[in-house]
């Protein structure tokens, strides 16, 4: 077995914080929503069904415990059930 080095462990750090910046980033949401801006809503629900099948079949591999625990609610906060019941006031 290897042991990793002072300068591996570095290289992996800041690699890691590079991929966490990444997908903390507005540049990953734009990219992702780019990908939506011309589809019909045929083509987006069509979409979501299929990703609702790729995390059942991942729910379905996880212990009972830790599936338990990846279903539970966070409670939203107080502000985005402010902002939502809003939102359903101006339909």
């Amino acid at each position: 077995m290897r042991v990793a080095s002072q300068k591996d462990i570095v290289a992996l750090n800041a690699k890691l914080e590079a991929q966490r910046a990444y997908f903390a980033s507005d540049e990953l949401l734009l990219e992702r929503a780019a990908l939506w801006r011309d589809a019909t809503p045929e083509e987006c629900l069509r979409a979501t069904a299929e990703e609702c099948e790729v995390a059942a079949q991942m729910l379905d591999q996880l212990e009972p415990e830790v599936a338990e625990r990846a279903l539970a609610a966070e409670p939203l906060p107080e502000d985005t059930v402010a902002l939502l019941e809003q939102l359903r006031r101006q339909r």
